[in-house]
C-alpha cells in the first residue's frame, strides 16, 4: 500500500495512461479509482486532480484541452524537454499550481514515448 498523499508509482500511472489512450475507458476509470484508493488521494489532491482532469478532457473529446495539444505537439516531433518547459511556463503564467499537480503532468510527458498513440487521435 502507498503512503497517504504519496504519488503513485510510475507503473500504476503508466497503466492508467495506457488504458486511457488505448480507448479502454472503463478500465482506465477503474485504474484511476484504484490509484486513488491505494494512495489515499482525496478529490482535492493535486496529483489526483491532474490525472482526473486528463481523463475527463480525453473522455469528453475536448480537442482544445492541454492533453490533446500535448499529444499533437509530441506527434509532430516536439521533444519532451521542450514540452516540459512549455507546460511549466504556461501553468506558471496562469497560476502557481501545486507541485503535485505539475508532477502528474510531467509524469505524463515522461511516459509519452512508451504510451500508445491515443485512439481518438488516430481518426
Amino acid at each position: 500500500m502507498g503512503k497517504e498523499g504519496s504519488a503513485p508509482t510510475k507503473r500504476m500511472v503508466k497503466n492508467f495512461f495506457t488504458l486511457l489512450f488505448s480507448g479502454k475507458i472503463s478500465k482506465a476509470e477503474e485504474s484511476l479509482r484504484r490509484i486513488r484508493r491505494r494512495y489515499k488521494l482525496g478529490e482535492d489532491d493535486p496529483y489526483y486532480k491532474a490525472l482526473y482532469g486528463i481523463y475527463y478532457a480525453y473522455t469528453t473529446d475536448d480537442r482544445d484541452s492541454f492533453v490533446y495539444k500535448l499529444w499533437d505537439r509530441y506527434l509532430n516531433g516536439e521533444k519532451k524537454g521542450s514540452l516540459k518547459k512549455h507546460f511549466k511556463d504556461v501553468l506558471q503564467e496562469a497560476y502557481n499550481p501545486p507541485e503535485r499537480f505539475l508532477k502528474a503532468w510531467l509524469d505524463l510527458i515522461d511516459l509519452l514515448d512508451s504510451l500508445p498513440k491515443p485512439h481518438r487521435i488516430k481518426k
